[in-house]
């Protein structure tokens, strides 16, 4: 179970929190709006089906230094919270510098705050997943097939612009998923047999 629980092909352990489910920040968002040069105020709400599910104010004191303040509700008690948070940069190959959060908990460099166990770290110290590490081989390979298949024309044709070599690696790609899928189907055939064959 460890591995993945009882299903075939299974990535991790679907008993594992889900990013896309924790209110999140991301540096990348706010850097690309410009809220992080100089000293400012904002605030990030979020909304899920239309409905309002949190928002926070974020204090910028510096370029390198932030504030996220919000308020938890844990077993009916309001409390509010005031995570300090550094940021760091990067420099970029072609000029410029990439920003990026120090986690909260373990100075991880990261683009991506989580919202979880009474505070704002990386997914790592959070202990989250994504929904895509727990499908299944089968649900994983449609997944990216799919993906790949929204790059291509219809009936996989080669789009016009895209060079031959890319075209050429896609194809392999639809036909590395396939061959994942066939063998999945043959070794839960097999398992069904060998189940069938021990009653």
């Amino acid at each position: 179970m460890g591995t993945g629980g009882m299903r075939y092909g299974a990535g991790r352990p679907s008993y594992r929190v889900k990013a896309e489910q924790l209110l999140r920040v991301d540096v990348r968002d706010w850097a690309r709006l410009g809220y992080l040069n100089g000293a400012r105020n904002f605030s990030c709400s979020w909304t899920r089906g239309g409905e309002h599910t949190g928002s926070i104010g974020v204090h910028v004191h510096s370029p390198d230094v932030l504030s996220l303040r919000y308020t938890l509700t844990q077993n009916e008690v309001k409390r509010d919270v005031v995570d300090r948070v550094s940021i760091v940069r990067t420099a970029c190959p072609f000029g410029g510098a990439r920003p990026w959060f120090n986690c909260t908990k373990c100075a991880r460099r990261v683009a991506v705050l989580y919202l979880h166990r009474g505070g704002f770290a990386c997914r790592h110290c959070q202990r989250v997943a994504y929904s895509s590490q727990s499908e299944e081989v089968m649900d994983r390979t449609w997944r990216k097939q799919r993906k790949i298949e929204a790059r291509l024309g219809l009936n996989w044709q080669r789009p016009k612009g895209m060079r031959q070599l890319t075209y050429a690696r896609l194809i392999d790609k639809l036909a590395d998923c396939e061959m994942r899928r066939d063998r999945a189907c043959s070794v839960a055939v097999a398992r069904l047999y060998a189940m069938l064959g021990q009653r």
